[in-house]
């Protein structure tokens, strides 16, 4: 059957980026899974926006938004090849959730843009500093020069997670309700020690452990 000009194109996947894929284990035993978004993840990333407090929404999304079903197919179906989206899931009740959604989209100038969002109830164990490492050693490895983000200056945990992470933050002169954070991945290699000792000692006070050392995580 001949495709009519109103029907969109066929979903594809630039090249799955399987590497990504790891596991942690809190110190409650509970077992996690990082790895990269696929389509079936619709439902479960819109359980996990559905979940978030309206606070949480206004930072995640700038503005207390209900998302449409549109705009989830478009966060779970990631090409790959200009965007990178990453979730951590957990068995809970036997049932898969996704926890925590993590992404990034290049810009033309290799500059990329991202967001991180932590199920409030997972908070505080070193989820979202997991993440953040996934999407900088992803970004690097494909020539990206710098990672931004917009944080809303109210959102201390954030800004916190950013600096331990390695991001520098400036106040948006744009915007005074703003914070951008931005890391430079050009020289990922020289800052990987200190950047793991920081985030080794965060996550360690906070009770949870990287089984590989950063470096590894942050060079392509």
């Amino acid at each position: 059957m001949q495709r009519t000009p109103a029907e969109p194109p066929p979903y594809q996947i630039h090249h799955y980026p399987a590497s990504l894929i790891d596991s942690r284990t809190l110190r409650d035993g509970q077992r996690l899974t990082l790895r990269p978004v696929l389509p079936q993840d619709c439902l479960l990333i819109g359980e996990l926006m559905l979940g978030l407090s309206p606070a949480a929404r206004r930072q995640r999304f700038h503005g207390a938004v209900k998302l449409s079903t549109a705009r989830l197919v478009q966060m779970s179906c990631i090409d790959y090849a200009r965007q990178l989206a990453v979730v951590v899931t957990a068995h809970v009740d036997g049932t898969e959730r996704v926890i925590a959604d993590a992404r990034y989209c290049v810009g033309d100038d290799q500059t990329a843009e991202f967001a991180l969002v932590v199920d409030e109830r997972w908070q505080r164990q070193g989820i979202g500093a997991w993440a953040l490492a996934a999407l900088q050693q992803a970004a690097t490895a494909a020539g990206v020069n710098t990672l931004q983000g917009a944080v809303q200056s109210s959102n201390a945990a954030m800004l916190a997670l950013a600096q331990h992470c390695g991001f520098g933050c400036t106040d948006d002169p744009e915007d005074d309700q703003r914070v951008s954070v931005e890391v430079q991945l050009g020289c990922a290699r020289a800052a990987a020690p200190g950047l793991q000792r920081r985030v080794t000692a965060w996550l360690a006070r906070i009770g949870m452990r990287f089984q590989q050392p950063l470096t590894h995580r942050l060079a392509p």
